[in-house]
């Protein structure tokens, strides 16, 4: 099984250790409950225990699979994820849900090696970014001048979100542009520190300088030192 080795930080060809397999078919709805060749399964889960051939160092995963009750033996792959190792991006809980939700399938897509879906995920949560600021007018691109004109975003981050609109732009629109691992990789990271940055550094030194304001405004107890007589 192809995955992506974090340690490695290289998509590796992982050995498979052991694995697991659940019926999860509904019995109220399905008759089969078990695994045996004269019966139809309509639903089952697979965790699977891997080892990267590099590193060494172990992966679990999750899949899920369905004959669409009456296919036969013919199991198709519904959903997979990699239970572990798991990305370190966990998004700021003040984020919108919708914001969480495309990156969440950008992290999906890039485990599951789709790497053009994942860089236009990648589009979709900056859009998010300029919605929740209440910036709806206009391209992507016109959006984020306005960000950068409202001082949201900095001339860096503003480079980064263009970069990304543009990639995102080549994702969906042009059939000739094929994304690496490398690349997908490096538009999760910008998109990751660009809702990092307005979300949770931004507002972090806003309530930083706003505590600075309020001790200086407030009256010192101080004295002048007496002279003695």
């Amino acid at each position: 099984m192809i995955l992506n080795c974090l340690n490695c930080k290289a998509l590796v060809d992982a050995q498979e250790i052991s694995n697991y397999k659940n019926d999860i078919t509904d019995i109220d709805d399905y008759q089969s409950t078990s695994y045996d060749c004269n019966q139809l399964l309509s639903t089952y889960e697979e965790y699977t225990f891997l080892k990267c051939p590099l590193c060494l160092k172990p992966f679990l995963t999750y899949l899920i699979y369905n004959n669409d009750y009456g296919h036969g033996h013919d199991f198709r792959q519904l959903k997979f994820i990699t239970l572990y190792p798991v990305s370190d991006k966990t998004i700021n809980s003040k984020v919108s849900i919708s914001i969480k939700k495309a990156f969440d399938e950008a992290l999906c897509c890039f485990e599951n090696k789709i790497f053009t879906a994942c860089v236009i995920m990648c589009r979709k949560a900056i859009e998010g970014v300029c919605k929740e600021h209440k910036i709806e007018k206009g391209n992507l691109k016109e959006k984020l001048i306005l960000m950068k004109k409202e001082g949201i975003i900095d001339q860096n981050i503003f480079d980064w979100a263009d970069a990304l609109r543009l990639s995102g732009n080549d994702a969906a629109h042009d059939l000739d542009v094929t994304f690496s691992l490398e690349d997908a990789e490096d538009i999760i990271e910008f998109t990751y520190a660009i809702i990092e940055y307005v979300f949770t550094y931004r507002e972090k030194f806003i309530l930083f300088i706003e505590r600075k304001k309020s001790k200086n405004s407030l009256p010192t107890h101080d004295t002048e030192p007496t002279t003695e007589k």
